[in-house]
């Protein structure tokens, strides 16, 4: 039990950093490929990978059916089981990246003509977009199977230290070579060398730390069809308002959602960092056996969350608007204050992080067939609820369609991991979710009207605010989670104590 929790909380906090690394290279690179090579040269660049990533359909799903499935050999220690499962989603992968290599070599000779491309010429724009699908080829090839792996036996911490490194190498490599006066092409080209590294050194990992031995016997991954299914869904799931609001609104719309969608969904990765880890500790539970402990450790997990979510949550409620107001300073070709889009937006992701434990423990327990429904019917009712509601206001309607099917989410996942996993009363569960989403409301709410009636005038008086905002918000979740989880505060108070005495 130590040597798992220890395990999670590495992974937590190398998530935690991970995010912040992410966060801020994101924030440093646009700006230097815009300044040095124009908006049109980046917009292409972008372009192109966005267009890269559709192939990501048909990936997705397998490395969630083939963590549910290594948990038990893993716990058990059975080499031949993980080897052969082990090798059953590389060579999934493997074929992937074959076809990747194929659809990014039609995309090279299609894109010029395609995107109209002006900035650059046919054989450029050629080179451009097989340098920039190199670095996402090798995943394939090697990255993607040994990380699906490393996640399901509770080592997310060295996958995200090499994410971070290549990450930090990537961004100096692109200060460097722009600030030099390399062409954009070249800059891609070092770009996706430096992703190459990933699976160099997972690769390297895995030969050093897991015996994988070859067998005639190949191992066949269960219910891979409906994890592909799945996750389809959940690609429509996520990109149903930006689609909507593209084909019925204005793209105007789609600006002011963007900007309200970046924050929100950055806290939201924020949160769920600090419990990184937490599904490999579930399935090495289920794996076991260990139905009283996976009880105790699903409360702490979602004690944390629950104070968390409350906490951050319920400041961006308050704190969203004054930022947009001073992010979006002089722009005036459309209205960012948006007051009742933001509440329900900050709601309808607050919904999202409080349901991960039960949504994690399905997969741990490698039920995706027998959850399919909450997947299937979570896409179904964002997508009819933002049709329906979209003309009568394009951004409340979208924001409604995503608030009604994180709902739908929650209550789906939380009775079904309640009945089939953790044998615990999901009236209990449920109850626990509603007084939750009321606190968060009732200070989003309250929180929101004084934002309203305020003005900060510059970034320095926003932090000021921000701070004090997170130390009531903070109290608030802390005070919610000792009403809702008292035996896991005595615990964990306890536990504290007799680290300071030693």
């Amino acid at each position: 039990m130590d040597n798992r929790m220890k395990k999670a909380r590495m992974n937590a906090a190398s998530t935690v950093l991970h995010q912040l690394i992410a966060l801020s290279c994101g924030l440093i690179i646009p700006g230097i490929m815009i300044d040095t090579f124009g908006s049109e040269a980046y917009g292409a660049t972008t372009s192109i990978a966005q267009f890269l990533s559709y192939i990501a359909l048909f990936e997705g799903g397998i490395g969630r059916v083939a963590r549910g499935a290594l948990y038990k050999p893993l716990a058990l220690r059975d080499e031949e089981k993980i080897s052969g499962l082990y090798l059953a989603v590389k060579r999934f992968f493997s074929l992937i990246g074959i076809a990747f290599a194929g659809y990014a070599l039609i995309l090279a000779l299609s894109y010029f003509d395609l995107a109209d491309v002006k900035v650059f010429t046919r054989q450029y724009t050629f080179f451009l977009v097989l340098s920039i699908a190199l670095g996402k080829f090798a995943e394939y090839m090697g990255g993607i199977s040994n990380v699906t792996l490393f996640n399901a036996d509770g080592r997310q911490y060295v996958v995200n230290a090499a994410y971070m490194v290549t990450n930090v190498l990537n961004a100096l490599l692109i200060v460097l070579l722009a600030h030099s006066g390399a062409d954009i092409l070249w800059v891609k080209l070092g770009s996706s060398l430096i992703f190459v590294l990933r699976p160099l050194f997972f690769t390297l990992y895995l030969k050093s730390h897991y015996a994988i031995k070859k067998s005639k016997n190949k191992a066949v991954l269960a219910n891979k069809f409906t994890g592909i299914a799945q996750h389809a869904a959940y690609v429509v799931q996520n990109n149903t308002d930006v689609l909507i609001l593209t084909l019925l609104a204005d793209l105007k719309y789609v600006a002011v959602y963007s900007v309200y969608h970046l924050i929100i969904f950055n806290i939201r990765n924020l949160v769920t960092a600090f419990t990184g880890g937490m599904e490999a500790v579930f399935g090495n539970m289920i794996a076991g056996g260990e139905e009283e402990t996976l009880r105790q450790t699903y409360k702490e997990y979602k004690l944390i969350l629950t104070v968390l979510t409350v906490t951050f949550f319920s400041a961006t409620a308050v704190l969203i608007l004054p930022f947009v107001k001073l992010y979006t300073a002089g722009v005036t070709d459309a209205d960012y204050i948006r007051p009742l889009f933001a509440l329900i937006m900050v709601l309808a992701e607050a919904l999202n992080c409080l349901v991960l434990p039960c949504f994690n423990l399905t997969i741990a327990a490698g039920k995706l067939k027998e959850s399919r429904m909450g997947a299937y019917g979570e896409a179904l009712v964002n997508l009819t609820v933002s049709l329906v509601l979209v003309l009568w206001n394009p951004l409340v309607g979208v924001a409604l369609g995503t608030l009604a099917s994180a709902l739908y989410k929650c209550v789906f996942y939380m009775v079904f991991s309640g009945r089939h996993i953790l044998k615990m009363k999901t009236g209990a569960i449920l109850r626990d979710l509603a007084l939750t989403c009321g606190v968060i409301a009732a200070l989003s709410c309250g929180g929101l009207l004084l934002s309203t009636l305020i003005t900060i005038p510059n970034y320095l008086l926003w932090v000021l605010f921000a701070l004090a905002t997170v130390a009531v918000t903070g109290g608030c979740g802390l005070l919610l989670g000792a009403l809702l989880y008292p035996g896991r505060v005595k615990g964990a108070l306890s536990s504290l104590l007799k680290k300071v005495k030693k």
